[in-house]
């Protein structure tokens, strides 16, 4: 991640090889395209059989950290760097959860216990949706103006709604015609195309192409035991190669995006980058807090110092600090620079919680598969 920045910082601002106004034209197309193959993604990765038993606590764990880092940063952007509150609240939704990159790899390197990890990748993946739900959402309030608090309730309690019920008929669907394309090369790619139909068919109807994503993705990862419910046997229909070829889009994406951000961004500030570092850690202490509250009177109790140091923000982070200047929202151009900042300090962090945490062994119960 960081060799992808660096190398955007090299070849764009230091040697000027390449002028982020030559790429800039894509980079709408290339943000909705990430956003879906992120939430698709991260659908794939959750079991609904496991999710359920951690469900509570991920989900306490998720909204609570969420609504904390919005309000915090929120704040912390109207008196230190100007904004307005519903900007800050912008940043915040941006920068309101870690990385499920981030999350999985450092959970399966540390073995952390079952519970813990399905904890985390669940509550990362609502993050995902929470961070580009709630962006969206504001973005649209800021161009358009704020709505009555009875309308924006209902207008996002429908988004969720017909996202989540388009979501999971098109999965159901798509699990029908997936196995007639068992062996066809091509069969992830259609893949692809059918949740792009998704994504836009929800967002037409006024409803969250991204919670559709999600729900795809969810519906395919667990079609064995849908299949056993519907009484309709059958093998996945997600297989080695399907989840390969879709690893391998997941980091092109992530390249170009990581690449971008170094070719946009600006950082010789030194105001900005020490700002960006108390931000990190005021993400970390509202971390440690949501943390505490979300594993009281449970197993992962011990691992609370582990748990509370995997907090990395990534790709997901990345996509969404574009899209204001996208919609020509003011003081766009601070987005990226701020996010690219706190990727990097949370990454560290992160890592140097990681390599500590090695050398004291936590006990565990397995990991997932």
């Amino acid at each position: 991640m960081l060799f992808l920045v660096l190398l955007g910082i090299a070849v764009g601002p230091v040697l000027g090889l390449i002028r982020a106004e030559q790429i800039e034209s894509l980079a709408p197309f290339l943000a909705v395209l990430a956003v879906v193959i992120i939430l698709f993604d991260g659908g794939l990765g959750l079991s609904i059989h496991k999710a359920v038993a951690q469900a509570p606590r991920a989900i306490a764990l998720a909204v609570f950290g969420f609504a904390f880092n919005v309000v915090v940063v929120m704040l912390f952007a109207k008196y230190f760097m100007g904004l307005r509150l519903l900007e800050g609240a912008l940043l915040g939704s941006i920068l309101g959860g870690g990385s499920s990159v981030i999350v999985i790899g450092v959970a399966r390197r540390l073995g952390i216990s079952e519970e813990g990890s399905i904890t985390l990748i669940l509550e990362s993946s609502i993050t995902d949706v929470l961070c580009v739900v709630g962006a969206l959402t504001l973005i649209g309030i800021i161009s358009t103006g704020m709505p009555p608090l009875e309308a924006l309730v209902r207008d996002v309690s429908a988004k969720f709604t017909t996202g989540l019920v388009l979501g999971a008929v098109a999965g159901l669907v798509w699990l029908s015609i997936l196995p007639k394309l068992a062996e066809e090369p091509y069969r992830y790619m259609v893949t692809l195309a059918a949740i792009f139909l998704t994504y836009f068919a929800s967002e037409t109807l006024g409803g969250s192409g991204a919670i559709s994503a999600l729900m795809f993705g969810m519906v395919l990862a667990n079609s064995a035991g849908i299949r056993a419910l519907l009484k309709r046997p059958g093998n996945e229909v997600v297989d080695g190669s399907f989840r390969r070829l879709e690893a391998e889009i997941v980091f092109l994406v992530k390249a170009f995006f990581f690449v971008y951000l170094g070719l946009i961004v600006t950082l010789g500030k030194l105001d900005l980058i020490l700002l960006t570092l108390i931000l990190s850690i005021l993400l970390l202490a509202t971390r440690s807090v949501v943390v505490s509250m979300s594993t009281v009177k449970s197993g992962m109790a011990k691992e609370r110092g582990i748990m509370t140091l995997i907090y990395g923000r990534g790709l997901a982070a990345a996509v969404l600090s574009v899209l204001p200047a996208q919609y020509g929202l003011l003081n766009a151009e601070l987005y990226p620079p701020v996010t690219l900042l706190v990727i990097i300090f949370t990454a560290i962090i992160t890592s140097l919680g990681a390599a500590r945490s090695k050398k004291t062994p936590v006990p565990t119960t397995g990991m997932p598969k």
